[in-house]
């Protein structure tokens, strides 16, 4: 076969694709959303009829008998150049579709955002609430979180502002906006500080998360001298000791462990257990090194 045969062949080739992306364009057109406008659609359409018509000539030239091996003379095609014209040819094909599928991730990231604002039209009324909560079970977490913080937008002195907040700041950390979920802590806090105390040790425990351990140490302290229970206390007594064998390795760890174990046991409490257990685990590690 000789090398404008095959080149006829890429071009044809290359056509098709092109003409079956106008006709998917033109489905998505007929949507309520995206795709091509009817003047971008008929501009692409005139192009192809131009590239289809430069493809039939070529044809008809290529179709006159001639060696496979040797070249054509210019004489036998009306003085074109066919190698040139099929590099040419491919060129503006390839250029075309280029041109569609950018219109068509356009057309994408247009029908997202009319997507998101009707979403979040829905979130501002008064069922908005229940729309995100349905999206939260289904699992869809941080869908759900930017549902709730869009409804309470719309209803910032709604009576379970408290809860829904909270429910969103867990529902990013859970998905992993971990930086979301903890600009939402810093904004609970700011809106109820009578929940201070444990509010710093849920703060700390995400720093704790996030790596930040400098600040997760300085919030836990804080959150130790607010602490108004011995249970409260002990609670978050464990939760640093946790931090410090992350931070600092077993030997500090277990240092940790014993410590709270002892306040536990002096208050009576069962988490004296849990910090025996932990600190015996580090003990046995130690020990077969």
């Amino acid at each position: 076969m000789s090398k404008l045969s095959v080149g006829l062949i890429v071009s044809v080739v290359v056509m098709g694709q092109v003409i079956t992306s106008i006709l998917l364009l033109g489905l998505r057109d007929s949507g309520p959303v995206g795709g091509l406008s009817s003047v971008d659609a008929a501009a692409l359409r005139e192009a192809i009829d131009s590239l289809r018509e430069e493809v039939g000539r070529l044809s008809g030239a290529t179709s006159r008998p001639s060696s496979s091996t040797v070249p054509l003379d210019p004489s036998q095609t009306g003085g074109l150049d066919l190698a040139a014209r099929f590099d040419e040819v491919i060129k503006r094909l390839e250029a075309l579709q280029k041109s569609i599928v950018a219109k068509n991730e356009a057309g994408d990231e247009l029908a997202g955002l009319k997507l998101r604002d009707k979403l979040r039209e829905q979130y501002r009324t008064e069922d908005g609430a229940v729309i995100a909560e349905e999206l939260l079970a289904q699992g869809k977490l941080a869908a759900g979180g930017n549902g709730i913080l869009a409804f309470l937008e719309s209803h910032p002195d709604h009576p379970d502002t408290q809860d829904l907040m909270r429910r969103a700041r867990n529902a990013f950390q859970q998905s992993g906006y971990l930086d979301k979920a903890l600009w939402l802590h810093g904004e609970i806090m700011k809106k109820f500080p009578e929940h201070r105390g444990g509010d710093l040790q849920l703060l700390a425990m995400l720093e704790k998360r996030m790596k930040k351990y400098d600040e997760a140490m300085q919030h836990f302290n804080e959150s130790l001298e607010l602490a108004k229970t011995d249970q409260d206390r002990v609670s978050r007594l464990l939760s640093r000791a946790e931090l410090i064998h992350e931070r600092d390795g077993d030997s500090a760890g277990l240092e940790a462990y014993r410590e709270v174990e002892r306040s536990a046991k002096a208050a009576g409490i069962e988490t004296a257990g849990e910090a025996g257990k932990r600190a015996n685990s580090i003990e046995e590690r130690l020990t077969t090194r």
